[in-house]
């Protein structure tokens, strides 16, 4: 699992290749909108070019920790094992198993935000889990298509968007 804690680190690792451009996007509409510089957030994060990302390197919240402004780092899963640490909420769950949380591979859980990334062409690449754990927010987990049917994506879809 790749762990990222600032969006400087977000972009060291986009140009070492290991962090995906579509990914950098995401993170980039979301900090710009919480900039104390800017009072144009991005509606989608597609829109987002390398000006934006450049112009967002600049910016004190480029280096500020994603525990203080989003209340956990972002991670992207690689394997099957690391869907373990993609943990949701569920009470009665909790409590039948000692108090541990369920990952994505132990049942369907209703998240704050669970969706595909939309892509600029063709099918989607990603799928992103939160769940907020805090005011600021919560750890965010990027999801790999390829680990899709691990993670039981259709199901957390479904439940999330029931409620």
């Amino acid at each position: 699992m790749i762990t990222i804690s600032r969006f400087i680190d977000a972009f060291a690792s986009y140009q070492q290749r290991r962090f995906p451009y579509r990914l950098l996007q995401d993170q980039a509409a979301v900090l710009i909108g919480l900039c104390r510089n800017t009072n144009r957030p991005i509606a989608d994060a597609l829109e987002i070019t390398d000006a934006h990302i450049a112009w967002l390197l600049q910016q004190p919240e480029a280096a500020d920790a994603y525990a203080d402004l989003l209340g956990g780092d972002v991670y992207i899963c690689e394997t099957v094992a690391d869907l373990s640490k993609v943990q949701g909420c569920d009470f009665d769950w909790a409590a039948a198993h000692g108090g541990k949380w369920p990952c994505v591979s132990d049942i369907p859980i209703a998240w704050d935000d669970c969706r595909k990334l939309s892509e600029l062409s063709g099918d989607s690449e990603w799928a992103i889990f939160l769940i907020c754990w805090n005011d600021a927010g919560g750890p965010v987990y990027f999801v790999p298509k390829s680990l899709w049917p691990a993670a039981r994506l259709e199901e957390h879809l479904a439940a999330t968007n029931q409620v």
